[in-house]
């Protein structure tokens, strides 16, 4: 019997010609119909069922055909997600368009919002009954307190715990100024371990995840970290953060700002970062009771990703990042997927410079990335090295350093302007006769000071 991963490798081989004969179109496009059918059938039914009885024979047909439809979707993407994201539908990663009258008549967001509800996941299909419980309860009045809540726990109590039902989601407020748009950096970033928590624990389950909530949550990180130094924002955000989420989030965040370097658009960083926050998810899986170890977590992130049927653009790259993101970039087996040679390096640097309980860092940021330089071409790609660098500076966030003129200072900032490449904003760890300021102080090496010495961690 061939072994599970080269079968896998196999089918992804295969898979990845067919996306670059663009026959993954054709797949996309069925996806569509079915998925506005899919909406509009269910829409329908809840139309129904507030004028019929849900015994009605009216609802045979509609119901029989909900069931087919939802079969066939299933034969392609494994379980379906169907979201409502403010006006617009998805299936899974792809957006349902309508014909003009049809989407006029389609209330299903405003449906579903009754029980606060965004969205719900299908992971089986559904019989006849199962379909009528569905419209039943969601047709129903509302639970006035935690009413999602409540809808799932009645799912669950009559058997049909494969239907989950996720929250309201928004991806940016139309005609709002950029800063009432987002909440503030460190805001969004410790909100995202309760995302992170979701996602990883949804896997650890043997279930598939909804893409929307990563997509939201790395939309979220994108929009906020145009208000300032993400880099920085992200290292004091993260020491209120739980453990597995540290490194899953640093590695988007500075992922995201080599993405942003690089000049990708922002949907591509939205699929870049949603990579990312994959690139571990080998780790979720079990072996007689223990994680994966390294050297197989990457192979046990392909069989999580390819537990959902059918490829898009979205999903291969999160594939092939996940799969590939510690390939060298002389590999001989090829040159890296782009997102996984930028994850790399991301990856590289927070596993390296991450402080460890009792032992500190392995490298201080300043070596870290001398190091990691002098690895391009070989390690890593030496134009996303070289974009790393130029956003990091001489002296990234976290280097401690002593001053010529005796202050202990610890780096705070990326590079403002190419004039201020080793000269960062530094926050005073102690003055020159030994005392530590009671309250934040600052001196920015741009407006004078020179460093005698970068400190490095203790082995």
């Amino acid at each position: 019997m061939p072994d599970a991963i080269s079968t896998a490798q196999e089918q992804l081989g295969k898979t990845h010609e067919r996306a670059r004969a663009e026959e993954d179109r054709e797949l996309a496009t069925r996806v569509r119909e079915l998925g506005a059918q899919l909406a509009h059938l269910f829409n329908g039914l809840f139309h129904m069922a507030r004028t019929h009885a849900l015994n009605n024979t009216a609802f045979d047909v509609p119901v029989r055909e909900f069931g087919a439809t939802l079969c066939e979707l299933m034969e392609l993407l494994g379980p379906a997600t169907l979201q409502c994201v403010e006006d617009q539908i998805f299936v899974n990663d792809l957006r349902i368009r309508f014909d003009t009258l049809i989407e006029q008549s389609i209330t299903l967001g405003a449906d579903l919002q009754r029980h606060t509800v965004g969205g719900l996941t299908l992971n089986a299909p559904l019989s006849d009954p199962e379909i009528r419980t569905v419209v039943r309860l969601f047709s129903s009045p509302p639970t006035p307190q935690e009413p999602r809540t409540a809808l799932q726990s009645e799912l669950v109590a009559v058997g049909m715990s494969s239907v989950q039902v996720h929250p309201p989601f928004r991806f940016r407020i139309t005609g709002e100024e950029l800063h009432q748009a987002t909440r503030e950096f460190r805001e969004v970033y410790l909100a995202s371990a309760g995302t992170v928590a979701n996602v990883f624990a949804t896997l650890g389950a043997d279930r598939l995840p909804s893409p929307l909530p990563v997509r939201r949550l790395v939309h979220q990180l994108i929009d906020a970290s145009r208000l300032g130094d993400a880099a920085e924002a992200a290292r004091n955000a993260e020491e209120a953060l739980p453990p597995f989420a540290q490194h899953t989030l640093m590695v988007t965040n500075l992922s995201l700002v080599i993405g942003r370097a690089a000049g990708l658009s922002d949907p591509s960083l939205a699929d870049l970062g949603v990579a990312a926050m994959f690139h571990d998810v080998g780790f979720t899986m079990r072996e007689d009771g223990y994680s994966v170890p390294f050297e197989r977590h990457s192979r046990a992130g392909l069989r999580v990703l390819l537990r959902q049927r059918g490829f898009h653009r979205a999903k291969l790259r999160r594939v092939l990042t996940v799969l590939q993101h510690h390939y060298a970039f002389d590999d001989p087996r090829g040159l890296p997927w782009l997102y996984a040679r930028i994850v790399h390096i991301a990856d590289d640097y927070d596993t390296l410079t991450r402080y460890r309980s009792g032992q500190g860092p392995i490298l201080s940021t300043p070596d870290c990335l001398a190091r990691m330089a002098a690895q391009a071409g070989k390690a890593y790609d030496p134009l996303l090295m070289q974009l790393f660098c130029n956003v990091m500076g001489r002296f990234p966030p976290g280097a401690i350093l002593s001053l010529a003129d005796g202050h202990l200072v610890l780096s705070i900032t990326t590079v403002r302007s190419p004039e201020t490449f080793d000269k960062p904003l530094c926050k005073v760890i102690r003055r020159p006769d030994g005392s530590a300021p009671v309250e934040d102080e600052f001196l920015d090496l741009a407006q004078g000071g020179k460093v005698a010495k970068v400190h490095h961690p203790r082995g």
